[in-house]
């Protein structure tokens, strides 16, 4: 029979949370062992956006490079761990779940086990933005480069970097809705004022757009312009977890203590 969470003490409370994070991380060795049996796959799938922005922009001969002897080696070990955290990410999530779901109440429960697959939804939609928009990124820097009398030589490693890079931030930054729609949930924003600074908000949008892309205007309105589609759903999300939050105070029960202080 499992414990009660409410019994166990700090010092349980540690040690579960050691054996978990343990799980996850054998969870992550054995993805990421697993995508170094598909590193070639999954090379080619990073290579893919720059092959074709140069494609675009009528790049001819165009080739990465490699200078250093174990740099090859190096970056196949980085890919493959990086594809190991996203491909042991649901696992991972499981494991956090069953270690916060025995403090949280009913409704809580239920509000977490919605937001887990749309976090996970928010950041693969904006991955494959970031994966559709990369190629024409490339072939503006091609043909700018290009345009200052440069022959263009990307070496592998620093464009792989480059990419992840942006395929996290672009991940990350669609987690938008979430964020804003927990501060409603725990009544630190509302609807109201929302909608009162969306001027606000989209300039600062588009203000963290242009500092997490690079200086290609192109780039940058590609990120912000979803990113304001997402602040006004953000807005309408805000003002469910409002009315849920209200729903569930006013179904509450309340306390006789309560009862005879207002009659009173």
């Amino acid at each position: 029979m499992a414990a009660d969470p409410n019994e166990l003490s700090f010092w349980d409370h540690l040690e579960e949370l050691r054996w978990r994070l343990l799980r996850i991380m054998l969870y992550i060795i054995a993805a990421a062992a697993l995508s170094w049996v598909a590193r070639m796959q999954l090379l080619e799938v990073l290579r893919y956006p720059a092959e074709l922005g140069a494609q675009l922009a009528g790049e001819e001969d165009f080739a990465f490079r490699i200078f250093e002897v174990a740099e090859g080696f190096i970056l196949m070990l980085h890919i493959s761990l990086v594809a190991g955290v996203i491909v042991a990410s649901p696992a991972a999530i499981v494991e956090m779940w069953l270690f916060i779901e025995p403090a949280l109440e009913p409704d809580e429960r239920r509000w977490f086990i919605l937001i887990v697959p749309l976090a996970i939804a928010l950041f693969l939609s904006g991955v494959a933005v970031c994966f559709f928009i990369a190629p024409r990124a490339f072939e503006f820097f091609l043909r700018f480069n290009r345009s200052m009398g440069v022959e263009v030589e990307l070496t592998l490693p620093p464009y792989i970097s480059f990419l992840m890079r942006m395929l996290i931030v672009f991940g990350i930054s669609f987690e938008l809705p979430l964020v804003l729609s927990f501060l409603a949930a725990v009544g630190i924003v509302t609807k109201a004022q929302l909608l009162q600074y969306w001027r606000v908000a989209v300039v600062a949008l588009f203000i963290f757009a242009a500092i997490a892309t690079p200086a290609d205007p192109a780039t940058m309105v590609l990120l912000a312009t979803p990113l304001a589609i997402l602040y006004m759903l953000s807005v309408l999300l805000a003002g469910l977890f409002e009315k849920s939050t209200e729903s569930v105070e006013d179904t509450r029960p309340v306390d006789d203590t309560e009862e005879v202080d207002r009659s009173e």
